[in-house]
């Protein structure tokens, strides 16, 4: 295949996007429905966290099979299918009358928003002309999922803001949100390469299964970490720091912007991809030393400087060992990315369930946290294992 154009990029970048700001931007709105259809802001809260666990149960589940699907298939037509399936989810949330059937809504957007970021990371991995392209496109890709997952919770609040009060249940939001997908699925429909996207055997390196077994669960062990964060955060700064939601946020903005600016710092031109690699264990030891500060920080300048590191540890792991999974995948793509998407969701779930309890202390350190930096330091085992491999090349 060639490499894709600057347009079928975008349009990936746009799937991408419309994904994580879809599940960011429900959060805001769920509680809302909620709390006017069952009559309680306890259950509202409850259901809510539930609600999020269902959704991220799906993404585990669904993220391998629509991997697979990709490489036997095409993945263009995964993702368009993965957008008009969460389209269709969306509008069941819109018009659920039962609770029943808002539990399904969220469990279907799971399953069919597993299907796109594998899909669109393997259709980069498929195109690739070199290693140095592949990396900077995973780099831009994971730059647009953090663009929406910062950017949905405040589109989710003034949608909610908007809406609310014109019904008894306001679900226009879901409706805007939907359309959002259909149009993204209309512009990968349109834009991104037509036929099968099965790679050359000539331009793709041979599969390292050890490598893999090493790789595959750092990626989870990141996305344990960043979960215990999340929640961390929020009941640190709020619960005991005493801050404004205002002032959460915008620790939350920093750790986002100094993610992007991570990746955009360790994929360019200058600095050579296949280095990469040794930059895994120490960005590890880093981020299992800034989990341990979280709880130490006494004022909202030391946690800001926890959260930066956070941010800067984070933002090098999670597209490093998206690239290595890939270039190490042969012509697997799609199913081990997909193995990939599903051990994030798992480790996501596992640490935000750890964040839920940071309020519970042994001795001066909030337990949830030393279970998060101890994942840290198993990661950092396991790339540094990785990293002493010799390196495979793709055959040009």
């Amino acid at each position: 295949m060639r490499p894709l154009n600057r347009a079928a990029t975008g349009a990936l970048l746009v799937a991408v996007f419309i994904v994580a700001l879809v599940y960011g931007a429900q959060f805001p709105i769920l509680p809302l429905l909620l709390e006017r259809s069952l009559g309680s802001p306890t259950a509202a809260a409850t259901n809510t966290g539930l609600l999020a666990g269902v959704y991220a149960f799906a993404l585990f589940l669904f993220a391998p099979l629509w991997g697979r699907i990709s490489d036997r298939w095409q993945r263009r037509g995964v993702i368009i299918v993965g957008l008009v399936g969460l389209a269709f989810a969306l509008m069941l949330l819109r018009a659920f009358d039962r609770i029943v059937a808002l539990y399904m809504g969220e469990f279907l957007a799971g399953a069919f928003s597993a299907a796109v970021l594998p899909g669109a990371l393997a259709l980069v991995a498929d195109s690739s002309p070199d290693e140095d392209w592949r990396g900077r496109r995973f780099a831009w890709l994971n730059i647009a999922n953090l663009a929406g997952f910062l950017i949905g919770p405040v589109l989710g609040g003034l949608l909610g803001a908007m809406w609310q009060g014109e019904m008894p249940v306001s679900g226009a939001p879901f409706t805007f949100l939907s359309v959002g997908a259909v149009l993204s699925a209309a512009g990968a429909h349109l834009l991104l390469p037509r036929r099968s996207t099965r790679p050359d055997r000539r331009v793709m390196a041979p599969r390292n299964r050890a490598a893999l077994r090493l790789l595959l669960p750092c990626a989870g062990l990141v996305a344990l970490g960043l979960g215990t964060f999340e929640v961390g955060l929020t009941i640190r700064g709020l619960q005991q720091l005493r801050l404004t939601p205002a002032e959460v946020g915008f620790m939350f903005a920093e750790c986002m912007v100094i993610m992007a600016a991570s990746q955009l710092i360790v994929f360019n031109r200058w600095f050579p991809v296949r280095t990469t690699r040794w930059l895994l264990a120490p960005a590890f030891i880093v981020f299992a030393i800034a989990l341990l500060m979280l709880p130490l920080a006494a004022s909202a300048t030391k946690l800001f400087w926890a959260v930066a590191a956070v941010g800067a540890s984070a933002g090098v792991l999670s597209p490093v060992i998206a690239f290595w999974i890939s270039l190490n995948a042969g012509q697997g793509q799609g199913r081990k990315l997909g193995w990939q998407a599903a051990a994030a969701s798992f480790g996501l779930g596992v640490g935000s369930v750890l964040g839920g309890l940071s309020l519970g202390t042994i001795g001066p350190l909030h337990l949830p946290f030393v279970i998060a930096a101890a994942a840290g330091l198993l990661g950092a085992l396991l790339t540094a294992a990785f990293a002493v491999q010799p390196a495979r090349h793709v055959r040009l």
